[in-house]
């Protein structure tokens, strides 16, 4: 009986945990897009605060993979995780005036130096990799 009670106790704990454990507040986007003759390859990761709504910040997800193939590419895949890995090459904190963060991974040198200046003019703030 006493074996009982604690294995429906633990179960009880684990199923109060599930949504707060299970909550993804971060999608990895990999892919490549073409611009202006170019093929750049992407893995970038964008990082929820907590408190945003999941359904919201999956939309958002959505339609940043589906950019790429708006531009001639083939639309991102997604990973959704707790949060964005580190270390990155760079992180837009505040990405357009949100409450989000943009990781970026595997650029090259040129798309990468441009970063920074597209995060500031997006209302970001930027930060070397970390």
């Amino acid at each position: 009986m006493k074996t009982l009670l604690l294995a429906a106790s633990g179960l009880a704990c684990l199923l109060t945990a599930a949504p707060a454990l299970a909550k993804d507040t971060a999608c990895m986007i990999e892919g490549s897009f073409n611009l202006m003759g170019q093929t750049i390859k992407s893995r970038d990761c964008m990082q929820a605060d907590p408190a945003e709504r999941e359904a919201a910040f999956k939309s958002s997800c959505e339609q940043l993979a589906n950019t790429s193939a708006a531009m001639g590419g083939a639309a991102g895949k997604i990973t959704y995780m707790a949060q964005c890995t580190t270390p990155a090459q760079g992180v837009c904190h505040g990405l357009a005036g949100t409450q989000r963060d943009a990781y970026y991974y595997e650029r090259n040198a040129d798309d990468l130096a441009a970063l920074p200046a597209s995060c500031a003019q997006l209302g970001g703030r930027w930060s070397n990799g970390h």
